[in-house]
């Protein structure tokens, strides 16, 4: 799914302020990662469950093997866009990544989660969870009447790039009315 040069994976310890001052005066070059634009069309057809709901916790634990950390995020589904699961009811998130025991494991485009939180969320099943689609394309921040597409993280490239040469899509965030994400989804076959 990943390649392991797609991780960072940082331990914290006391006394590294040497380090941090050596790692100052090397020039470091952005991460992100690189994958096609998806339009709301592109993530509902890619997707078993769309939800809009509320984050009301988040847990991080290592795996069996103490070799990966994952992050549940538990969600309180306010209305069900796609799929079986119906409102009232809580879904769990599954995705690799977060901090457990003073050790980070996380990569570019990762979507974070804060409890309180309102989303809309582009899902498919993962066992007995869901995991999101497409990185931070499926996770979006519901503001009011408003849902807000953050893309840090992402370099995205053209749908309709071909060849050798990718024509580069701005990162910045795009926001759209809540109604409008829903005619989108309901109107994709």
């Amino acid at each position: 799914m990943f390649s392991p040069t797609t991780f960072r994976l940082r331990h914290r310890w006391p006394g590294t302020m040497a380090l941090a001052s050596l790692l100052l005066i090397i020039p470091w070059t952005a991460q992100a990662t690189i994958m096609r634009f998806l339009e709301i069309e592109d993530l509902t057809r890619l997707s078993t469950d769309i939800v809009h709901g509320q984050v009301i916790s988040t847990t991080t634990y290592w795996n069996a093997e103490h070799t990966h950390i994952y992050t549940a995020v538990r969600v309180l589904v306010k209305e069900a866009l796609k799929g079986s699961i119906g409102a009232g009811e809580i879904m769990t998130i599954t995705q690799l990544g977060g901090e457990k025991d003073g050790v980070l494991l996380d990569f570019a485009g990762r979507p974070e989660f804060t409890t309180g939180e309102n989303v809309v969320l582009f899902t498919t099943r993962w066992r007995q969870d869901y995991i999101i689609v497409a990185l931070k394309q499926g996770k979006m921040r519901v503001e009011g009447q408003q849902v807000v597409r953050d893309f840090s993280g992402l370099s995205l490239i053209d749908r309709e790039s071909r060849g050798r040469r990718f024509q580069t899509i701005p990162a910045r965030p795009i926001r759209l009315p809540l109604d409008e994400v829903r005619r989108r989804i309901a109107n994709t076959r």
